[in-house]
């Protein structure tokens, strides 16, 4: 699936990857910070809303941020887009903050799960090239990191 159906609202829930949560909520100043209509609970996740745009991206609204360590393990779900082969955010790593600049956080393996009468798609997710140092080379590219769910609602 290249491109994901034009015009169409969406939730996104993402579990990110169990492992990397519990280690991040184990330390004392494991902090979340969420905006917009985004919404984190360590069992289930992040969960997001947005829209696909017409060229096949899905903008999410709001987002979530993951903290410990003092800020040295940092997941920043920040201005996410996901065209149906990455999901994307805002490079932390950008001078100012630029939301122009993207980080390509996870690989989407093609949809496990489709639901068309539902309007569901679930995805497996791997750690993208890019992103490896995100996560203090910890985990290399290519590793799982958990099923990423989208409901397309038509409007």
């Amino acid at each position: 699936m290249n491109g994901l159906p034009p015009q169409t609202d969406a939730v996104v829930e993402w579990g990110i990857r169990a492992s990397l949560l519990t280690y991040m909520a184990g330390a004392p100043d494991f902090e979340v910070e969420t905006s917009g209509r985004a919404t984190f609970s360590l069992p289930a996740g992040a969960r997001m809303t947005g829209r696909v745009d017409e060229h096949g991206v899905l903008r999410l609204d709001g987002s979530v941020v993951l903290r410990a360590h003092v800020g040295a393990l940092l997941v920043p779900l920040i201005d996410v887009r996901i065209d149906g082969r990455a999901l994307t955010i805002a490079d932390p790593a950008s001078s100012e903050g630029s939301h122009d600049v993207r980080l390509a956080l996870v690989d989407l393996v093609a949809p496990e799960i489709v639901e068309s009468d539902t309007g569901v798609v679930m995805f497996g997710t791997r750690l993208a090239s890019t992103a490896d140092a995100l996560f203090m080379y910890n985990y290399l590219p290519g590793s799982d990191f958990d099923p990423l769910r989208i409901r397309f609602n038509e409007s």
